[in-house]
């Protein structure tokens, strides 16, 4: 059992309307909800309940924001300008799951850490 939380944010339509309209080059298909939650980034966190979440979001939100946008476009002029704790909670739910247990037999490692 590893000392972390695994924190997941599921994208609510406001996320997928700008997703499909900040397209640089759009494209037929027009992403629906459904499918941009197919597939999330796990954020490993050190806090264990709801309060320490709210209390790590109105520190981190920008970054995590950020973390999001840029993994739909890595233009920042694409990005919504207002990227506030409000926002980040009208564009996404928080999911905090307290138990997280490594089943890996080989150490843990940072991929993007080289020596």
């Amino acid at each position: 059992m590893l000392n972390r939380a695994a924190l997941i944010l599921r994208y609510k339509q406001p996320f997928v309307d700008w997703i499909n309209a900040a397209d640089p080059a759009p494209t037929s298909h027009t992403l629906t909800l459904a499918e941009v939650n197919q597939e999330r980034t796990v954020y490993l966190v050190e806090f264990q309940d709801e309060d320490e979440l709210a209390e790590w979001l109105a520190r981190h939100h920008e970054e995590l924001f950020e973390e999001e946008l840029n993994g739909w476009y890595t233009d920042p002029a694409l990005w919504p300008q207002d990227r506030s704790l409000k926002m980040l909670q009208e564009w996404c739910s928080f999911e905090l799951h307290t138990v997280v247990v490594d089943t890996g037999e080989s150490p843990l490692q940072d991929d993007e850490f080289e020596e």
